[in-house]
């Protein structure tokens, strides 16, 4: 075999050298069954409309790009409350950033509410 070897420089003039996922859904159910807080259903209602509130935001803006973001607020028949969070990104980049930062929003809230309940205390 004669020729030149093609390297990672020459190989990048012709286009990415890998695919990425396109397209791509998670959910997210956030359950607080478990959390020892007596108002754990109005916990949950908190979290949700500091979510809701930068979905509204996030799906206005990313319309454009091909993302969304659905949240919904369920309880089950022993009034435990849970969160459901669906993302859908145009790549896989894109959805662990939006998962990443929501993450980071209910850890947060949850936080300031359970500091806020131990507080009144």
């Amino acid at each position: 075999m004669f020729g030149t070897a093609e390297n990672a420089a020459t190989k990048l003039q012709r286009g990415p050298m890998m695919s990425l996922p396109t397209n791509c859904k998670a959910q997210i159910e956030i359950s607080f069954k478990s959390i020892m807080l007596p108002e754990s259903a109005l916990l949950a209602k908190s979290i949700y409309a500091a979510i809701g509130a930068d979905t509204k935001m996030c799906n206005r803006d990313a319309a454009a790009s091909g993302s969304e973001t659905k949240i919904t607020l369920t309880k089950d028949e022993n009034t435990n409350s849970s969160i459901l969070l669906e993302l859908k990104t145009p790549d896989i980049v894109a959805l662990r950033a939006a998962i990443n930062s929501y993450l980071r929003l209910i850890n947060a809230s949850l936080k300031i509410c359970e500091a806020s309940v131990t507080n009144s205390r």
